[in-house]
């Protein structure tokens, strides 16, 4: 007869070595599971994390982790149902909300989406906290944004932007491209420069600083980085754009420190390309086919050039700072009729577009 203690002891051992093994078969479907997701195998993860939670139903990584195999699969309703349950037991866990706003992204649910990353963000995290929390802040900007709620962006972005650390040039890269993108380049300039500080010879980085610098109208810097950046690494967009910001600096007659002289100059040129441009988009429409027909915009605008024409002679624009103020205001509204009916313009028109939207409603 085996004794009472003796049989009490080989019960545990056999139920540890029985535990022992079960917490193996857990590990080795978990590890399967996470290298068929890794390898972009969905449903065979699935399959992993099935059996896992065979042998250990209540483990809440390995269900987190097959709900996000069912949201990879497309299968949303299933990966829903999981990542609830999950998130009811725990709903401060930063990476069940960020999944249930993936899920919610998928089935449209914009509203519930927002709500969830925003919970991610403050949320708790098992590793690596401030970086997770981080990249949800990014999804969440692009989330926004692409839904054109662009006043909740650019919030986010301000967060994300006093949030990134010294020397992370992929995120200061990626901020800075959707600050401009959100409407704010003095912000997505000072991002990419402090990528240069990083790299200052980086010739994507020296262009989209001079993408941002044009946006926010200084053309000063945007000259200065743009052309680095073609002595860096030269791309057709980045000569064109150093090419606009030298013709709006040399373009534009309000410029501080110019003489008279040369304000009268830039603005007869000014006036004279805008005739041409007009000339070319009304093409043969510029004036009324019959008399008593009502004027286009177009047309009307080229009567106005025709009774300015005779004024604006380089000596009456030299004497007279309201006749070069008049013949300006007559260009800016042309560039901008003409980019309207006729599409973006190039060149110097280019150039006399942005500077009446540098001066709109402030021409000294």
């Amino acid at each position: 007869m085996i004794p009472l203690g003796l049989l009490f002891a080989l019960t545990v051992a056999l139920a540890r070595s029985y535990h022992t093994r079960e917490d193996a078969l857990v590990r080795q479907w978990f590890q399967a599971g996470n290298r068929d997701l890794s390898a972009g195998q969905p449903r065979q993860a699935f399959e992993d994390f099935r059996n896992a939670l065979a042998y250990d139903p209540e483990n809440r990584l390995v269900q987190l982790r097959l709900a996000e195999a069912l949201l990879a699969d497309g299968q949303l309703s299933e990966a829903r149902s999981y990542l609830v349950t999950l998130w009811e037991r725990a709903p401060g866990s930063g990476e069940v909300n960020s999944d249930l706003a993936h899920v919610s992204v998928r089935i449209g649910d914009g509203d519930d989406a927002a709500r969830y990353f925003q919970a991610a963000i403050y949320g708790s995290w098992e590793t690596d906290p401030a970086r997770q929390r981080r990249n949800v802040r990014l999804e969440l900007c692009e989330f926004l944004l692409a839904r054109n709620r662009t006043e909740d962006a650019q919030a986010e972005l301000a967060a994300l932007a006093a949030d990134i650390p010294p020397g992370d040039a992929g995120l200061l890269e990626k901020t800075g491209r959707l600050l401009l993108q959100a409407g704010r380049p003095a912000r997505a300039l000072a991002e990419f420069e402090a990528e240069l500080r990083i790299n200052p010879r980086q010739g994507q980085w020296l262009e989209d600083a001079g993408n941002a610098a044009m946006a926010a109208g200084d053309y000063a810097k945007a000259e200065t980085y743009l052309a680095r950046a073609v002595r860096e690494h030269s791309s057709e967009q980045a000569e064109q754009l150093l090419a606009t910001a030298r013709d709006v600096m040399s373009g534009d007659p309000f410029q501080p420190g110019l003489s008279d002289q040369e304000q009268a100059r830039r603005t007869s040129r000014a006036f004279n390309q805008g005739q041409v441009r007009l000339q070319k988009c009304a093409g043969g429409d510029a004036a009324p086919a019959y008399p008593g027909q009502s004027l286009t915009d177009l047309q009307s605008l080229n009567r106005d050039a025709q009774g300015l024409r005779e004024r604006a002679t380089l000596r009456l624009l030299t004497r007279d700072p309201e006749l070069r103020k008049e013949a300006m205001q007559l260009v800016f509204r042309i560039e901008t009729a003409t980019a309207n009916s006729c599409g973006q313009p190039s060149g110097m028109d280019r150039a006399l577009l942005l500077i009446g939207q540098r001066h709109e409603g402030n021409i000294p």
